[in-house]
C-alpha cells in the first residue's frame, strides 16, 4: 500500500521557484532571438521585394511634344512617361497619349542606357502603344499577373517617373475595380479600370501597377483631377490582350503560319492557347497541326497565353522552319512547320495605306459619274474586265455591315462583290475567287463603282517595284491579301 503524505508548502515554494529560475534563462533567449530577427527583417518586406523584382522591367519614356493650341499654331514641350518592357529584343508596352506626337522618343532604362525608340503599333481605343528599341544586351520583361480577381483592399505600388523623377515607388491599395472613366474633351473611356489610392502624377502614365507577388496588374493611366488619392490604371487582363492583338499584326504583316489561335482559361485561372481554326493548304495544315491541338511550346518560348503565341513568331521569315510542341488529346507531339508553304494564303494586312490625294477616286457615299470624261460606265466596266478580270458590284453598306461587324473599325467605307473571275487574268493569278469581296486595291480603297472602273482606267499606267499589286479581300468572315500581277 502506498502511503501520499503532504509536502509542506514552504517547500513546494522553493522547488518552484528553483524551477522557474531553470526556464527564465531560455525563454528569455528565445525571445532575444526573435526580436532580433524581426528587427533584422524590418527593412525588408514586400514592397522592396516587388520593386526590386521590376525596376529593370521598367524604361522612362521622354520626349519633345507638339500641341496644336487654339491660334492653330503649335506648342513644343517635354514630355515623359513610363514604359514597360514585355519583351526581351526591346518591345515596350505604354500609353499611346505618352508617345503620341512626339518627335523623338527618348527611352532610358534602369542601368542609365538611352536608345532612340520608334512607335511599332498602337491601339488608341485602349489608349496603348508598343514602342521598339534595339538593346544592346536582351532585357528584362516584367512579371505579368491576373486583374479578373482583384480585390479592394489589396495592397500594392506603383513603379514609375513623376514629374521625371525616374524609376519612383509609391504605395498604396486598390481602392475599386471595374469603373468606367471618361477622358476629359476626349471620346476615350478607359473601362473595367482599377482605381488606386496610390499616388500617381505626371511621368507615372504607362507604368506598372504591381500587386503583393511582385505581379503587374495593370497599368497606371490617369488621375481625377483636383481629387487626392483617385487614380486609374488599365487593368493587365486587357493590357495582354491588346499586347497580343498588336504583336499579331506585325506577325500577320510578314508570315504565313495559317493558325487561328485563341486563349482558354481553366479552373485554375491559367490559360491554354488552343488552335481554334487551321487554314487549308497553309503551312500548319501541311506540317500537320490539327485544330483543337494545344499549343505549349514554339521554339524556346513556353506558350502560356496568346501573347506568347505571337512573341514566339515575332522575328521569322518566310523560309524558317520552327519547332511547334503539342497536346492532342493524351499525346505530346512535336511538329516542324516550314512558314514558305506554296499552297499557304498570305494573312490580310490589316494597315491599309491612305489613298493618294491626287486623283483619288470617290468613295461609296460620294459616288459621282465616272472620271472619263467621255467614255460610259459600261466601257469603263468592260476595261475592269479587260485590265483585272472581274465582274463585280458594290455591295451595299448596310449588308456589308450586317456581313462584316468585326472589320467595321478598320474599315468603314465597305466593298465591291467580285461576281465572275476571268481565266488567266491578273485577279485569276491573285487567286481571286467568285463571292470574295474587295475592300482595296493598292493605296485605294474599293467601295462603289467609281473606285473600281478608275483603277480599271489607269491600270495600263500602274508601276510597282515588282510589277505586282496588293489587293485586300475578305472571304468567309477572314481578311486576306495576295499580290495580283499589273501584267
Amino acid at each position: 500500500m502506498r502511503i501520499i503524505t503532504e509536502m509542506p508548502a514552504s517547500a513546494l515554494y522553493q522547488i518552484l521557484m528553483k524551477v522557474h529560475s531553470l526556464l527564465i534563462i531560455p525563454v528569455f533567449a528565445v525571445c532575444w532571438v526573435l526580436t532580433a530577427i524581426c528587427s533584422a527583417d524590418t527593412r525588408e518586406n514586400w514592397a522592396t521585394d516587388a520593386y526590386r523584382k521590376n525596376c529593370d522591367s521598367v524604361v522612362f519614356i521622354q520626349g519633345d511634344k507638339i500641341e496644336e493650341t487654339a491660334a492653330r499654331s503649335e506648342r513644343t514641350f517635354n514630355g515623359m512617361g513610363t514604359g514597360i518592357i514585355i519583351d526581351e529584343r526591346g518591345y515596350i508596352v505604354t500609353n499611346y497619349h505618352v508617345v503620341k506626337d512626339i518627335r523623338k522618343i527618348q527611352v532610358t532604362t534602369r542601368d542609365q542606357k538611352q536608345y532612340t525608340a520608334v512607335i511599332a503599333v498602337k491601339d488608341a481605343d485602349t489608349d496603348l502603344a508598343l514602342i521598339k528599341i534595339v538593346p544592346r544586351v536582351p532585357l528584362r520583361p516584367i512579371t505579368f499577373g491576373r486583374s479578373h480577381d482583384l480585390m479592394p483592399g489589396e495592397s500594392c505600388i506603383a513603379i514609375g517617373n513623376p514629374y521625371g523623377y525616374a524609376f519612383s515607388l509609391t504605395d498604396g491599395r486598390i481602392s475599386a475595380v471595374n469603373r468606367e472613366v471618361g477622358v476629359n474633351e476626349s471620346s476615350l473611356v478607359y473601362r473595367l479600370a482599377i482605381q488606386t489610392n496610390t499616388e500617381i502624377n505626371p511621368g507615372n502614365s504607362g507604368g506598372p501597377l504591381i500587386n503583393v507577388d511582385g505581379e503587374m496588374i495593370g497599368i497606371n493611366v490617369a488621375i481625377r483631377q483636383g481629387a487626392a488619392g483617385i487614380a486609374f490604371a488599365i487593368p493587365v487582363d486587357l493590357v495582354m490582350v491588346t499586347a497580343a492583338k498588336m504583336f499579331g499584326e506585325m506577325v500577320d504583316q510578314h508570315l504565313v503560319h495559317g493558325i487561328t489561335a485563341t486563349q482558354i482559361e481553366n479552373e485554375s485561372s491559367r490559360f491554354s492557347v488552343i488552335a481554334e481554326a487551321v487554314e487549308s493548304g497553309s503551312p500548319a495544315e501541311t506540317a500537320g497541326i490539327r485544330q483543337g491541338d494545344i499549343i505549349s511550346q514554339i521554339g524556346k518560348y513556353a506558350i502560356k497565353n496568346k501573347l506568347d503565341f505571337y512573341r514566339a513568331l515575332l522575328g521569322l521569315k518566310t523560309g524558317d522552319e520552327i519547332a511547334f510542341t503539342v497536346q492532342r488529346q493524351q499525346e505530346t507531339l512535336d511538329i516542324a512547320v516550314a512558314l514558305d508553304s506554296k499552297n499557304s494564303r498570305p494573312p490580310f494586312n490589316k494597315m491599309i495605306t491612305a489613298r493618294p490625294a491626287a486623283a483619288e477616286p470617290k468613295t461609296a457615299s460620294q459616288a459621282a459619274t465616272p472620271k472619263s470624261g467621255t467614255m460610259t460606265a459600261a466601257a469603263l466596266d468592260e476595261l475592269v474586265w479587260e485590265n483585272l478580270g472581274i465582274r463585280y458590284e458594290p455591295l451595299p453598306l448596310k449588308d456589308y455591315e450586317r456581313m462584316f461587324p468585326e472589320f467595321m473599325q478598320a474599315f468603314p467605307d465597305g466593298g465591291v462583290m467580285v461576281k465572275s473571275v476571268r481565266e488567266d487574268s491578273p485577279m485569276a493569278r491573285g487567286q481571286v475567287t467568285a463571292g470574295d469581296v474587295i475592300v482595296g486595291i493598292g493605296n485605294w480603297v474599293t467601295t462603289s463603282n467609281n473606285d473600281v472602273r478608275y483603277i480599271g482606267k489607269i491600270w495600263s499606267t500602274l508601276q510597282t517595284k515588282n510589277d505586282k499589286i496588293r489587293i485586300n479581300v475578305f472571304r468567309e468572315n477572314k481578311h486576306y491579301y495576295s499580290e495580283v500581277p499589273l501584267k
